[in-house]
């Protein structure tokens, strides 16, 4: 997989991963204000993994119809990814290395690490880091909100 190189005055390529959208739903402000500033820059990307947790999340609520709403307007914001053939071909490669380590993880998040390194994107912003960081391919590469701010100096 070749990595693209990133020119000076081109935006970080941001992965965001469901945990994320959870905390931009529960209000927490600084998620909010970050995610702001990567979606204006239209360098933020969700895998459509994401976007049907957060909907199957909405669709649950008594309030489903308000809900789902809302959780669209959040997540059209994003660029979205879907999975495709070579990105069910590397869940099915990370999925085994990870189950022959004896470190599963859950399928989505296996599925959002892959769609995550086939859009090449520079940093997967996450608040499940252990997790991602169980593949090899992800080393340095994933961060929490609060790293990223420290890291990129945003606010």
């Amino acid at each position: 997989m070749s990595q693209k190189k990133q020119k000076p005055d081109e935006p970080l390529r941001v992965f965001i991963d469901t945990s994320i959208i959870v905390d931009v739903d529960r209000g927490k402000q600084d998620v909010i204000e970050l995610c702001k500033q990567l979606t204006s820059t239209n360098s933020a990307y969700i895998s459509t993994v994401s976007v049907s947790e957060i909907l199957t999340g909405s669709y649950l609520r008594k309030d489903h119809s308000i809900a789902v709403k809302k959780a669209e307007k959040i997540l059209n914001q994003f660029r979205w990814t879907s999975l495709n053939g070579e990105a069910a071909k590397l869940v099915a490669e990370l999925n085994a290395y990870l189950i022959a380590k004896g470190q599963p993880i859950e399928y989505q998040d296996v599925a959002i690490a892959a769609s995550f390194l086939l859009e090449n994107c520079d940093i997967l912003l996450t608040e499940n880091k252990e997790h991602f960081e169980r593949l090899p391919n992800l080393k340095n590469k994933v961060m929490t909100p609060k790293e990223f701010c420290q890291k990129t100096r945003m606010k």
